[in-house]
């Protein structure tokens, strides 16, 4: 488990009125460090701002601890938070900043301010002009989407458009998806719309995808690596995103073109997904969900993985296993003497806000390999789908 620094609040959280959102954070830096003397200086937000939209059916899922974002970065986050309500009740403000715990030596202390936006979905929709009021400057502007990402969606829409020439950076987490392959398909669309988008399950696939290029790079196993033509790719049973995307990221790599794509639901949910390679070659693959009885907090994890090939003189068969899981069911078959085995140690149930703040901060390559993997993933959903 991954933990962040402790932080303090250099301003508990407070209410004010809309109309004094800006006045009231000015308050809170007025005063600091202000008689002069040689101890740290909290730095106000200077970096970016942060955009939270929480959904409420998944508030109690990710119940997201943004505050540790202030350990690293000094922002601003905009947290929006509606409310299932019967009647369209208006927009309550509260406003606070958090610093983290000062280190000996250290200079400044780099300081979050937070302002939370409360009320009817009606009612935030209606307060785009407020929320662009309160964007800083030309920082950069992310939009953390904690919900479906429907591409008509009226408040996406209207957030995607406060910053002009896409601007507005979009994060999602497609672990959190209740609809999974619906959300990939929708994630595309707005990929097409030219929306900058990143998803934070992608960042958790780094260390397999890692893995398993090196598998590759000794020049006798790279040779035969046109030669794989059975895939099998496991993950923890509940949401198959992980597993759809690691699948476009080989087949993007390797030039697969997705044929078909069918489902065979159970005790396991097996995908089955034939591709033909560039050179018309028929791959077989098999996306395996396991039921397992230690899940953690993010549902549908990869476990495992093998690349094999048919041809016996093929130096291709490679096996990836988590070390919770081991490599058993993936070693079997009478060819794991010939095979490259290693586990994988993961960190698991990274906290979101971890991978956002990482995601962030080397936004640009990663997320042109993103759109090339979704792009296939995309396809073979589609495919199934007509």
């Amino acid at each position: 488990m991954v933990t962040t620094e402790a932080v303090v609040a250099l301003q508990a959280p407070k209410d004010v009125s809309l109309s004094e959102i800006e006045s009231e954070l000015g308050q809170i830096w007025l005063g600091v460090d202000g008689d002069g003397d040689a101890g740290p200086r909290a730095v106000r937000a200077a970096t970016f701002t942060l955009v939270v939209y929480e959904s409420p059916d998944l508030a109690a899922q990710i119940a997201p601890s943004v505050e540790g974002l202030a350990v690293q970065n000094p922002c601003r986050v905009i947290h929006l938070r509606p409310q299932e309500l019967a009647t369209d009740a208006p927009l309550e403000a509260r406003v606070a900043a958090y610093c983290p715990m000062q280190k000996r030596g250290q200079s400044n202390l780099i300081c979050c301010e937070y302002i939370t936006l409360t009320g009817s979905r009606p009612a935030l929709e209606r307060s785009l002009g407020l929320i662009n009021a309160l964007l800083i400057g030309d920082l950069p502007t992310y939009l953390w989407w904690q919900a479906h990402p429907d591409p008509e969606d009226v408040l996406l829409q209207g957030l995607i458009h406060l910053r002009e020439r896409g601007g507005m950076r979009v994060l999602v987490d497609s672990a959190t998806f209740a609809q999974p392959e619906r959300g990939l398909l929708d994630l595309w669309q707005l990929l097409n719309l030219n929306i900058p988008l990143a998803d934070l399950n992608w960042s958790r696939l780094s260390i397999w995808q890692e893995l398993t290029a090196a598998a590759f790079d000794p020049p006798d196993r790279r040779v035969d690596l046109p030669k794989i033509d059975q895939v099998v790719i496991d993950y923890e049973k509940g949401n198959p995103t992980q597993a759809l995307l690691f699948f476009g990221w080989l087949a993007s790599r390797l030039g697969w073109v997705p044929q078909s794509y069918t489902l065979e639901s159970g005790d396991y949910e097996i995908h089955r997904i034939i591709c033909h390679s560039p050179e018309g070659q028929e791959i077989k693959t098999e996306l395996a969900g396991l039921p397992l009885a230690d899940v953690g907090s993010v549902v549908g994890d990869l476990i495992g993985l093998r690349l094999d090939s048919a041809q016996p003189d093929a130096n291709c068969c490679t096996v990836l296993c988590s070390e919770t899981t081991g490599c058993m069911r993936l070693e079997g078959g009478g060819k794991a003497q010939f095979c490259r085995v290693e586990q994988v140690s993961t960190l698991r149930d990274i906290p979101a806000e971890t991978l956002l703040g990482q995601q962030i901060q080397r936004w640009g390559q990663q997320n042109i390999l993103f759109q090339e993997s979704l792009a296939v993933t995309a396809a073979l959903l589609q495919a199934a789908k007509g």
